[in-house]
């Protein structure tokens, strides 16, 4: 399994609760949100996991197409979990970066089902916030691994209240991990927001140095003693709904019985 989708469902795993009094243990570690940086290599790629070292994880945007490109990349991150983010629907840009390593892999609503060669590799859909919630239900069903909301604002913008209730819009109806796009200025309140709202991890673009000093912060928040509880578990799965049909037999079954105890 990729390594980082093990990490995010480790983070967004749902603590099952016994019926009764019983006394329960504690978790032996508590979930920490995933900082994941998403990086444009240049040419000379000697200073990347610099760049991304206080990070979980990297995806590497706007690579080229050949093997030497992705092999680069995987040279200059030895010990570092990558992925891509691809360029539209570049087959082979996938496919050579697979081969080099890539972990997993980021996939437009729009890219082919049956590319070859990612069956193993972790798979994150690329999804808007328009997305109904019948189709949201759907992906859960999906050979998917997790969900990346998209930032429609840009990367200067700050978290707003839309932007949560559309985090958790997405994390009550999904059993996967979810992951949002959001700007390197966010703040540790903002994270703590996200994270109780249900997002499972933040991707942060690092394009300069500074943004990548600022990564190390971020790091430094999410992994103090005293980071925001998570009040609310992920769903493993959605419970049955009872229809009308069902409701109403229900209740025709309850009179039954009533008119015979009379």
């Amino acid at each position: 399994m990729s390594k980082l989708i093990d990490k995010l469902l480790q983070t967004a795993e749902t603590v099952s609760l016994p019926l009764g009094f019983r006394a329960t243990k504690p978790s032996p570690a508590k979930p920490k949100m995933a900082l994941i940086a998403r990086v444009e290599p240049a040419s000379n790629t000697a200073p990347l996991v610099d760049y991304v070292s206080s990070a979980d994880a990297a995806i590497i945007a706007q690579t080229g197409t050949g093997k030497d490109a992705a092999t680069d990349i995987a040279r200059s991150l030895p010990d570092m979990v990558w992925g891509l983010w691809p360029e539209g629907k570049n087959r082979q840009q996938i496919k050579v970066s697979i081969e080099a390593g890539a972990d997993f892999v980021i996939l437009p609503l729009d890219a082919e089902f049956g590319l070859s060669g990612i069956e193993k590799t972790g798979k994150i859909l690329l999804v808007e916030s328009s997305l109904s919630e019948s189709l949201i239900r759907t992906i859960n069903e999906l050979p998917v691994d997790a969900v990346l909301l998209a930032d429609d604002k840009g990367e200067s913008s700050a978290i707003t209240w839309h932007q949560l209730m559309l985090c958790q819009r997405f994390a009550d109806l999904l059993s996967k991990p979810l992951l949002l796009t959001v700007p390197t200025a966010v703040n540790e309140d903002e994270l703590k927001a996200l994270w109780k709202t249900g997002v499972d991890g933040v991707v942060i673009p690092v394009k300069t140095a500074q943004q990548a000093k600022r990564l190390k912060v971020l790091r430094q928040i999410i992994n103090k003693p005293d980071f925001a509880a998570r009040p609310r578990k992920k769903v493993a799965a959605l419970l049955p709904h009872i229809g009308e049909e069902t409701s109403t037999a229900i209740n025709d079954a309850e009179e039954e019985e009533e008119e015979e105890e009379e």
